[in-house]
């Protein structure tokens, strides 16, 4: 019996293995701070000397580098020798290709630091007055940060952080690469995706006017994919004049991109409706002149029966009475007044061809821009919608293109 008790003491004991030595509690407080996946490196490097417990007070970012094995395994022993000789912080930051900047974020800002960062000296002077304003937000603020940088520029990643945006966390890449992209778009104006915006981004400008801006440069994308010529080929009602107007469909982006440039309104945002069969849209002109633009759609209480859902005059002002009396004049004139809702609807296609030439120059700029699908499809679309309603929800933006 005393042989097989010698035997257990020694296998709860084994030879050589040394005891965890406890960290003291304000150490062991701030190993806590750091990402779950890094704090045993973390508590292990703590326990190595004091200089990297100082290390982890002044700048948790290069202790959660070594933590997480960031970078060659020869420039982290060299961090490691300039720490324990006490060389300068800038010295063992260079070694470890860390900017000095991220010595003012706190340890739980570091879920992820991807090679390359922004290291120029007006970005660092600049983002020193843009820091989040708790614990808590820094690990997406440090996310979007540096998503925006890769994803457009550093003046786009500098007005960024100084955003509402932080208070929930997220994933950077989805949340944000269609507000980046049209940030990017809007310094190149010599591209196709310039064109389709109305409203550029520029680093004065407000977050919900950027943020508005985006969600109407993003469905005039959708607009140009969804609506090819010949893609929409039934106008529901047969083109044709009434009083002195002609009424002509819009069934083209093409059409419907001239039309909202004219009239100054919204008819480049009806992709979805148009494709999904809700409404029809007419440029209603008189000799030859844009003076309304016309919403034909189903009647709110007689099912199967077409009514006027709207009719605009320019910069969606009230169309005049002599309109408004030519469009019923119009419509009553029209055989196809009455019209089945189709039992399903056709699925249509996008034109992929146009969405690879449309992203190419961005794709070449931002390394693939991998964010983005390769391919255009419904799901891509709605995961990116449903992120720009996220947006304006953290940013408390309030409008009818959100709803």
């Amino acid at each position: 019996m005393g042989q097989d008790v010698k035997t257990v003491e020694r296998r709860a004991n084994p030879v050589g293995r040394r005891e965890t030595i406890q960290l003291p509690e304000a150490l062991e407080t701030l190993a806590g701070r750091f990402p779950t996946s890094a704090r045993r490196e973390v508590r292990r490097l703590l326990r190595t000397s004091a200089r990297m417990a100082d290390l982890g007070v002044v700048f948790p970012g290069a202790l959660y580098a070594l933590a997480a094995r960031r970078g060659p395994a020869a420039a982290r022993l060299g961090a490691l020798s300039l720490i324990e000789t006490g060389a300068q912080l800038k010295s063992v930051a260079r070694v470890l290709e860390l900017p000095m900047w991220l010595r003012r974020l706190p340890p739980e800002a570091f879920q992820d630091l991807p090679p390359k960062l922004p290291t120029s000296e007006s970005f660092a002077r600049r983002v020193a007055t843009r820091l989040p304003k708790s614990p808590d937000e820094s690990a997406f603020w440090l996310q979007s940060v540096l998503f925006a940088q890769q994803a457009c520029d550093e003046d786009f990643a500098l007005w960024l952080a100084e955003q509402p945006i932080f208070t929930d966390a997220g994933d950077a890449d989805k949340l944000l690469s269609i507000l980046a992209a049209y940030a990017w778009f809007s310094r190149q104006p010599d591209t196709r995706g310039h064109q389709l915006i109305v409203v550029p981004w520029r680093s004065e400008i407000a977050f919900d006017t950027a943020l508005c801006a985006a969600k109407s440069w993003f469905n005039r994308v959708r607009l140009v994919l969804q609506m090819p010529r010949g893609a929409v080929n039934d106008p529901w009602l047969k083109p044709d004049q009434a009083q002195g107007y002609t009424f002509e469909p819009l069934l083209n982006h093409e059409d419907i991109l001239a039309e909202a440039q004219a009239m100054q309104n919204c008819a480049d945002q009806y992709a979805e409706r148009l494709v999904r069969e809700k409404c029809r849209l007419f440029s209603v002109k008189r000799n030859g002149q844009r003076v309304a633009t016309l919403e034909v759609g189903p009647h709110q209480r007689e099912t199967g029966v077409l009514a006027v859902n709207q009719l605009k005059a320019r910069h969606n002002m009230a169309a005049p009475g002599d309109v408004w009396q030519a469009a019923y004049s119009w419509m009553s004139a029209q055989s196809g007044l009455k019209r089945t809702p189709p039992l399903a609807l056709v699925e249509r296609g996008w034109d992929q061809t146009a969405w690879r030439a449309l992203m190419q120059p961005y794709r070449q700029s931002r390394g693939g821009a991998a964010w983005l699908d390769v391919q255009a499809s419904h799901l891509m679309f709605a995961g990116l919608d449903a992120d720009l309603c996220d947006l304006a929800r953290r940013g408390g933006v309030s409008s009818w293109l959100f709803t």
